[in-house]
């Protein structure tokens, strides 16, 4: 992960958060690339018991892509100090700037081509914009990259980062990323864990969709699972998948993984009405 040119730096300043109980914000993109990838850094801050850490995901349809200014005013009401970004940001020169007047450093992790004008953040991990040998991770593979960094800056890791894999490999997949180096070792290996995790909400939409966990393959996820979570976004609120991957509890799982089963169903009667109507 030290690859990435601000990894150090970004490592440093989360820790030097963490020792002064310093308000994070995980500012996440709405889709089955970014929720998992919050899910990862959320995860992380688990691991490390800490509690000053908020996750923000913004409403597809009325907030739109990416970070707006309405969003950084009110981190700035809420006394939030690093502000990460998943799965977007470094398009956003206008907000991060704004951001760092508030005295907000912002870390952006994301893996979307930049425009000619670069965000002036506090540090940036994108492989397009340093010499990171794997150019095309998704976001939750960059995110994954961060808490890997995190981690081994920290000396705690322990081969615990694996639990992590399932996220980046689900990412990988629903992103849609050429499935060549890294990215291939990503979605393999999340794979793996994918066929063993204990995500009770997980878990649950693999019932609803009667699909058998060990037998779990890449075609189930790209066809049953990320279309579910990628409802969320566009019939209601994108938290709901964000929950359903983060919760530890068996009954909100059960309910999240019905939830979002019915929005999607929802989804493909609309969709189906709108073409009726075409033709």
């Amino acid at each position: 992960p030290f690859l990435m040119r601000d990894m150090q730096k970004s490592c440093e300043r989360i820790l030097e958060a963490i020792k002064n109980n310093e308000k994070i914000l995980i500012y996440a993109d709405y889709d089955c690339d970014g929720i998992p990838g919050a899910v990862i850094l959320n995860d992380l801050f688990e691991k490390l018991e800490y509690k000053n850490v908020e996750v923000y995901i913004p409403q597809r349809n009325s907030e739109g892509y990416g970070l707006n200014t309405e969003s950084v005013e009110r981190m700035k009401e809420d006394g939030v100090k690093v502000l990460i970004t998943i799965d977007l940001g470094i398009t956003a020169v206008k907000e991060v700037a704004d951001a760092q007047k508030h005295g907000i450093d912002v870390i952006i992790t994301d893996h979307h081509l930049p425009h000619a004008e670069i965000p002036k953040a506090f540090a940036i991990l994108n492989p397009k914009c340093d010499d990171y040998p794997e150019k095309m991770l998704c976001g939750a593979g960059v995110a994954f990259k961060f808490a890997q960094g995190i981690l081994k800056y920290q000396e705690i890791s322990g081969g615990w980062e694996k639990w992590l894999l399932d996220m980046a490999g689900l990412a990988t997949l629903s992103d849609m990323v050429p499935l060549l180096g890294e990215n291939r070792a990503l979605a393999y290996f999340g794979m793996k864990v994918l066929r063993k995790s204990p995500r009770p909400g997980f878990k649950a939409l693999l019932r609803k969709t009667k699909i058998a966990q060990e037998y779990l393959t890449e075609d189930d996820i790209g066809f049953m699972i990320t279309p579910r979570l990628n409802a969320a976004s566009r019939m209601d609120d994108p938290r709901r998948a964000f929950e359903l991957l983060a919760t530890k509890d068996v009954a909100d799982g059960e309910k999240l993984a019905n939830h979002l089963s019915d929005i999607n169903d929802d989804r493909k009667n609309l969709v189906k009405s709108i073409m009726r109507d075409i033709n």
